[in-house]
C-alpha cells in the first residue's frame, strides 16, 4: 500500500503534514505534525502496531525529505490525543520512545490513552452487560466481550500531562471543542481556519456512535450537540480528519450527518412497530451481522439511537429492564 504525505497551510503560514498509517489491516488513520515556527505539535499516534509505527516514521522522513522541513522528533514540542481509540492513542508509547514531549488528551479518556490494553480489559465485563442488555444470551456475550478485546493491538499507552478542557486554548494555538458520542473524551481541534476533526467528522461515513448507557457522557444527542458547536464556528475552510479524505464544506458535510442520523432514526420507528431488541433491529438493518466481534459496534450504534429516541418519548421499552424490547410510543 502506497501512503503519501500531504501538506496544507493556514492563511498565516503555519504548516500542517497529514500522515497515513496503517491502524490496522483494512484501516488507514491519520496523524498530523503541525510546525509554526519554532512550535512543532504531533495530533495522534496511530495504533501501535509495527505497520502503524513504521508509516508515521516513513511520515516524519517524508516530511524532512520531500518538503524540506528541518524537523527531527527531539524538536517536537507537544503531542494531542484527539480521543482514546487504539487507532488514534495507540502509538504513544512508542512515540514516547522518541521524545520526551508533553501529552495532551481530555480527562474522560485519560484511562483508554494511558494503558488501551488494561483499559479495554477492565471494559469486558461492562460490555458483556450491555451486550445481554441488547439482547444476547449469557455465554455469548461474554465471548463476543472478550473477543473484541483481544482483537486490538496491545498498547501500553503512557502519561498525560496536561487535561483538555471545551473552550481553552492549548499552546496558545490550538482552540479546544469537546466533541463526545464517537468517544467520551474525543476533542476536535481548531488551528485558524482548518479544524483536526478526528473521528467526529468525516467525509463519507457516519462515525461510530457509543450509547450513554455504555459509555457516560456519550450518545446520539451529545453528538448532535457537538455538531451544531462545531456548526457554529464562523470561518472553517477545511476538516482535517482522522480517517478519510481533507472536507472542503465542513458546514455542508454537518448537515449531511444530521440528515443521516434523522433518516436512520426513521428506520428504526418503523422497525418498532412491533417490539424489538437492540440486536434484533440490527439484524432488520444490517442483514449481514453475524454474531462476531463486530457485533458489538453494531450494537453500539444501535442503541445510542435508540437510547435517543427513548430520550424523546418517541420509542418506550417493554418486557423489563434484562434485555427490553422497545416499541414505537407514537
Amino acid at each position: 500500500m502506497s501512503l503519501s504525505v500531504a501538506r496544507f497551510t493556514t492563511a498565516r503560514g503555519a504548516r500542517v503534514y497529514q500522515i497515513p498509517v496503517r491502524a490496522f489491516p483494512h484501516l488507514v488513520a491519520h496523524a498530523y505534525l503541525l510546525i509554526d515556527g519554532t512550535y512543532t505539535a504531533l495530533i495522534d499516534t496511530g495504533s501501535g502496531a509495527a505497520e502503524s509505527n513504521a508509516d508515521l516514521q516513513a511520515g516524519i522522513a517524508a516530511v524532512r525529505d520531500q518538503w524540506g522541513e528541518p524537523f527531527t522528533w527531539g524538536d517536537l514540542s507537544r503531542i494531542v490525543i484527539t480521543h482514546g481509540h487504539i487507532d488514534h492513542c495507540g502509538g504513544l508509547a512508542f512515540v514516547h520512545s522518541l521524545s520526551d514531549a508533553p501529552v495532551a488528551a481530555h480527562p474522560l479518556d485519560l484511562a483508554a490513552v494511558q494503558d488501551q490494553s488494561a483499559y479495554l480489559e477492565a471494559l469486558i465485563p461492562t460490555m458483556a452487560a450491555f451486550l445481554r442488555w441488547a439482547g444476547a444470551e449469557a455465554a455469548q456475550a461474554e465471548q463476543l466481550a472478550r473477543q473484541f478485546s483481544a482483537a486490538w493491538p496491545k498498547s501500553s499507552g503512557g502519561p498525560v500531562t496536561d487535561l483538555l478542557e471545551d473552550g481553552c486554548l492549548l499552546d496558545g494555538r490550538l482552540a479546544v471543542i469537546h466533541a463526545p458520542g464517537h468517544s467520551a473524551g474525543q476533542v476536535c481541534l481548531r488551528l485558524e481556519e482548518l479544524l483536526f476533526c478526528a473521528d467526529h467528522i468525516l467525509a463519507t461515513t457516519s462515525p461510530r456512535l457509543t450509547p450513554a448507557h455504555l459509555e457516560p457522557h456519550n450518545g446520539l444527542a451529545a453528538y448532535l450537540a457537538a455538531l451544531e458547536r462545531v456548526a457554529a464556528l464562523p470561518g472553517l475552510r477545511l476538516g482535517l480528519a482522522g480517517h478519510e479524505a481533507p472536507i472542503d464544506d465542513l458546514y455542508g458535510r454537518i448537515a449531511g450527518l444530521r440528515e443521516g442520523h434523522l433518516g436512520r432514526l426513521d428506520q428504526i420507528l418503523a422497525i418498532c412497530a412491533e417490539p424489538r431488541t437492540i440486536l434484533e433491529i440490527a439484524e432488520i438493518i444490517y442483514r449481514e451481522l453475524r454474531r462476531r466481534p463486530s457485533t458489538l459496534i453494531t450494537a453500539q450504534a444501535i442503541a445510542a439511537r435508540v437510547e435517543y429516541l427513548q430520550e424523546q418519548g418517541w420509542l418506550e421499552p417493554t418486557g423489563g429492564s434484562e434485555a427490553p424490547r422497545f416499541r414505537r410510543a407514537r
